[in-house]
């Protein structure tokens, strides 16, 4: 029965983004928060059995979908336009770090509490930007900065602690790492780089998907059999494709990757333990909302900084939390803590984007 109830999941998924013309990832959430609390006191048995191998590989499938297409020339174009809001944004991450230490004295704890607490979803807030029309904006401009910023750091930190995590290997594991990257970047600038129009006709074929999934695929395990950084590598792999064909690879992934992080989000939230609640540090636990609600204090502030018009809801718009706050918390075991941010701040954003709605359907009957 198991499966059967994923595939009504999946379904369900599919009619509520739809119907709440929202991210993909925000109706993941709540179907699997509903699932949990169905878990939780009906013993309501559900599971991903045989699709797990998509709620693994989600997170490496994104960042190598943002290594395709992106540039040195763009993220620096990008740190100089949003260099302030960046720095304000990572309060995100150091003002839980620092208060959650003062109380626990357990730095793990407290910084992956703060990596737990600082990305917004880049999925679930560029969707309901694109709803609003409001991508063109000023004040988008600035979102997307953060969130690709947002992005680089959480690149450098997990494959900081992925490489240093095993002690007697992190050596070996950075020489490794170097070894691979370099390797990739010859194959595609001295190799490939050179007949693109032969690589392009081959990757148009039907057949193009299985050279795309399986060079995704085969880095993945690469990382995996050797405990290299896999976000690092993936995101290096994807970057050093040019240009006209990595926006062809990305096409034929996308379905996939979207359907992986889906699948990922629904496992992550159906698995959680409401019923473990009553053992957390009531303290820690409290501080969850307030650090939650401090990502709209940094981003009004960087509007006021940047000196743009913006709107209340371009503020509230930022604040939902989703994919890497679940790929976080699960790696440092904080699932309840980063479930908690992921439902308040949607629920948060939801409420905003339902008074949106209202409002603009008032005016035009009006």
């Amino acid at each position: 029965m198991t499966e059967i109830y994923l595939s009504i999941s999946i379904i369900l998924v599919f009619l509520f983004s739809l119907v709440l013309r929202s991210s993909f990832v925000l109706t993941s959430i709540f179907i699997g928060s509903l699932i949990a609390l169905l878990k939780s006191y009906y013993n309501f048995h559900f599971s991903t059995g045989s699709f797990e191998i998509f709620s693994e590989i989600a997170i490496s499938f994104i960042f190598f979908s943002l290594g395709l297409g992106y540039t040195l020339d763009a993220f620096l174009r990008n740190l100089k336009r949003t260099v302030v809001p960046s720095i304000l944004d990572l309060l995100n991450l150091f003002v839980p770090f620092t208060i959650t230490y003062l109380i626990t004295k357990d730095f793990f704890f407290s910084f992956a509490l703060g990596m737990c607490l600082y990305p917004s979803s880049t999925a679930i807030v560029v969707k309901v930007l694109e709803f609003h029309k409001k991508l063109a904006s000023k004040s988008t401009d600035i979102i997307i900065g953060i969130l690709l910023f947002e992005d680089i750091i959480l690149i450098a930190l997990l494959s900081f602690l992925t490489i240093f995590s095993a002690h007697k290997s992190s050596f070996s594991s950075v020489i490794l790492s170097i070894l691979i990257i370099s390797v990739l970047f010859t194959i595609w600038k001295f190799v490939l780089s050179k007949r693109p129009l032969i690589t392009e006709r081959y990757l148009q074929e039907d057949v193009g998907i299985f050279f795309s999934f399986g060079y995704f695929l085969f880095l993945y395990f690469i990382c995996k059999k050797f405990g290299l950084p896999e976000l690092l590598i993936m995101f290096s792999a994807a970057l050093f494709i040019p240009t006209d064909i990595s926006n062809m690879i990305k096409s034929k992934l996308e379905p996939i990757k979207n359907f992986s992080v889906g699948i990922f989000i629904i496992d992550f939230t159906s698995r959680i333990n409401l019923g473990v609640l009553n053992s957390i540090d009531y303290r820690v636990l409290i501080l969850v909302p307030l650090f939650v609600f401090l990502k709209i204090i940094t981003i009004y502030l960087a509007f006021r900084y940047a000196r743009i018009k913006y709107k209340r809801e371009d503020v509230i718009f930022f604040i939902p939390r989703g994919e890497f706050t679940a790929y976080i918390s699960k790696l440092a075991n904080l699932e309840i803590f980063g479930f908690l941010a992921i439902i308040l701040s949607n629920t948060i954003a939801l409420i905003e984007n339902m008074s949106v709605n209202k409002k603009s359907t008032y005016m035009q009957k009006k």
